[in-house]
């Protein structure tokens, strides 16, 4: 028999460190390709196949690669992406929400209003009316005066300082 001895610990430390800089270092550029086409492509449906198949790897692969660099999927990024987007929009008082869901991309602008609620925590008409500078914290609704939960106004404190910081 051929006695085969182990490599000394100093090569395997050098070609460990070696081989995860340079994967990580691919894994980072991969990922920030990524994140660049969902930025210029907000408006439109995003496909993950096409994603994995831009960064040369299975989708199991990407979605693992995706996860492990940003901290969540790749389509639950987007989604807040595009919240964040439409927040920028909503600014834009010449824009009404429909206008807003259909500039992202989204056909049905009452299932843009629960997906941007589900990710900020108010409806976009809330966040319009934070963002005009409401300081007695109400809003018309329909002819009549309706206090804005509290929650929701530290939700938006928050979301604003969290968008300053990006």
């Amino acid at each position: 028999m051929i006695a085969i001895e182990p490599p000394t610990e100093i090569v395997i430390r050098n070609f460990t460190s070696d081989n995860t800089k340079y994967c990580e270092h691919r894994t980072d550029l991969r990922v920030e390709q990524s994140i660049a086409y969902m930025e210029q492509h907000l408006y439109q449906p995003l496909q993950v196949a096409e994603l994995a198949a831009q960064a040369g790897v299975t989708m199991s692969h990407f979605f693992a690669l995706f996860k492990r660099q940003v901290g969540s999927a790749p389509l639950e990024y987007f989604t807040r992406l595009r919240m964040r987007r439409a927040c920028q929009l909503l600014e834009n008082p010449l824009l009404n929400v429909k206008e807003v869901a259909c500039q992202l991309g989204y056909r049905d602008p009452l299932y843009f209003s629960r997906v941007f609620k589900s990710v900020n925590g108010f409806a976009p008409s809330d966040y319009r009316v934070a963002q005009r500078g409401m300081t007695n914290k109400t809003e018309v609704n329909g002819g009549r005066l309706q206090n804005v939960p509290e929650v929701q106004w530290d939700k938006l404190a928050a979301w604003n300082r969290l968008a300053a910081r990006k």
